[in-house]
């Protein structure tokens, strides 16, 4: 929607602040050269000079900055949409104190039956994208709490149902009266770059509703259903609810025998894929950089 004012541009998802930002508690990265070493490394660094860490945003700051003015085709504004930010979202607002930050807020039940239908033909696994159901999004809501006169929030069933309060909301934060008028403009078919939703820039060429209530129906057998159930056990479900967002009615525990065959069917496909994904790819890696590494799952 922003795009299609004519006024931002973007390339895909930029990722590239992923690569600067974040320590090994925020991040975790796997590299010949030893990340842990790294960090041993800073930490020397910083117990010798105190200035360190303002030195090293200062630095990133203006790479950055560099590399957006560069990117943005003369536009004023460059979207740098990247869901994995939500881990280093309090390092990236240390590093551009003078950026503006938007949150846009879904349903994570919604987000999971996202994910599975767009990445993995409906079936139910997550892979690494469990880290922004789990870690990323309680970041993003402590984030949030931090800074919430900083910060623009809204939520994409709002934008999606009633659009101009919205992006009126989103144009006062920005500064940018006229942002209301992108409701009814024809949207771009690709955000650029590789990175990035591989069908709902193609499915949608107008803002709607459509998909707004749609995922409910991914929750249609017993494993799902407890899998949603779970979810919502977690600490995290007390802030959902102040955002509406709770364990939908259709969506109850006395329904756990429901479609027992396809229940058992993601079951035995999630067990095996997670145990096949992880060690194709402790292979893999071991064989690319000789020596291995292991997954260290987020908490639930």
């Amino acid at each position: 929607m922003l795009l299609s004012s004519g006024q931002c541009a973007t390339l895909g998802e930029p990722s590239l602040l992923l690569r600067f930002l974040g320590e090994a508690k925020d991040v975790a990265r796997y590299a010949t050269y030893r990340e842990n070493n790294l960090e041993v490394s800073k930490y020397d660094m910083r117990a010798k000079w105190d200035g360190f860490d303002d030195a090293y945003r200062k630095g990133v700051r203006n790479l950055m900055l560099d590399i957006y003015t560069n990117l943005s085709d003369g536009k004023p504004f460059f979207v740098d949409k990247t869901p994995r930010y939500t881990l280093i979202a309090e390092e990236i607002y240390k590093t551009f104190p003078n950026a503006k930050f938007i949150i846009l807020w879904r349903h994570p039940l919604a987000v999971a039956a996202s994910i599975s239908s767009t990445f993995y033909k409906s079936k139910w696994r997550f892979d690494d994208f469990i880290v922004d159901l789990t870690i990323g999004i309680d970041r993003l809501h402590e984030f949030q709490k931090k800074h919430g006169e900083q910060v623009c929030s809204i939520r994409y069933e709002d934008l999606v149902s009633n659009p101009a309060p919205e992006l009126a909301k989103i144009g006062d934060y920005l500064g940018w009266k006229e942002l209301g008028e992108v409701k009814d403009q024809i949207l771009p078919q690709s955000a650029g770059g590789t990175l990035g939703d591989p069908s709902g820039v193609h499915k949608y060429t107008k803002l709607s509703s459509e998909s707004r209530d749609k995922w409910i129906s991914s929750y249609n057998n017993w494993y799902r259903q407890k899998w949603a159930i779970k979810y919502f056990k977690h600490q995290r479900s007390a802030w959902l609810e102040e955002l509406g967002y709770t364990l939908p009615e259709s969506i109850p525990s006395s329904s756990l025998i429901k479609n027992l065959t396809s229940g058992l069917s993601d079951l035995k496909y999630t067990a095996s894929r997670t145990r096949s994904h992880k060690q194709r790819a402790i292979r893999a890696f071991q064989k690319d950089y000789i020596y291995p590494y292991t997954f260290k799952p987020p908490h639930d």
